[in-house]
């Protein structure tokens, strides 16, 4: 479990120091070739147990579904295979050099015509409005500025009965002695709830078969 936790930690810290800004055209995809050996590492399938994951979205053909900080399209990718032939997936990140990354992987594998993706700000989602079956958060939640204000402008670009998925790491007790992962760095879902709350989701299902991740689903509450 201890190792476990060290490899989540180093991702963690790649998302955490992703660059923002454009880099040239080579040295761009060359980055982003060295995240995706990472990102897409077989030891990640075992603690993030993908296929478990996108089975519990609980996703149909024909549903539209939103991925901020989809880094490589690690999941946007699956999730695009999952609401085919009619659905679609779209990956968002504020890396450029991932977004072009994501694109090139989307053509590459055939699934250009129902996995797009696109830049986004932290700060502001601006996504289409009553547009998403489902927002899709995962490993991304401490990237996010202004929480609050960010999942109200989020709930207006959700269709009726269309729900948010968060996925992130347990927060630890105290900094981790091998990995030196400190607590801070990470947030508790219990604040991951009522920052959700407050911007008027509730909580409609918490899933824990993950090894060292939450699993939490909202929905709006009615009348909000």
């Amino acid at each position: 479990m201890r190792k476990l936790l060290i490899t989540a930690t180093l991702l963690l810290c790649i998302f955490a120091c992703r660059r923002t800004e454009n880099a040239e055209p080579a040295k761009g995809k060359a980055e982003a070739e060295r995240l995706a050996a990472i990102l897409e590492s077989p030891d990640r399938a075992r603690w993030q147990m993908p296929d478990r994951v996108v089975s519990e979205l609980r996703l149909k053909n024909g549903e539209v579904v939103a991925d901020i900080g989809a880094g490589t399209g690690y999941f946007a990718r699956r999730i695009a295979e999952k609401v085919a032939p009619d659905g679609l997936s779209v990956g968002f990140d504020i890396n450029p050099d991932l977004v072009a990354f994501m694109e090139r992987d989307a053509a590459a594998r055939g699934l250009s015509a129902n996995y797009k993706v696109r830049l986004i700000a932290s700060h502001n989602p601006q996504l289409e409005e009553n547009y998403y079956d489902l927002i899709f958060f995962c490993n991304t939640y401490q990237h996010l500025e202004n929480r609050v204000a960010y999942f109200k402008r989020l709930a207006s670009s959700l269709k009726s009965g269309g729900r948010i998925v968060v996925i992130d790491f347990v927060k630890l007790d105290k900094t981790d002695e091998e990995s030196g992962e400190i607590p801070e760095n990470l947030v508790d879902k219990e604040t991951v709830k009522r920052e959700f709350k407050a911007a008027g989701f509730k909580l409609r299902r918490e899933l824990k078969f993950l090894p060292a991740q939450f699993f939490l689903e909202f929905v709006r509450r009615l009348g909000d």
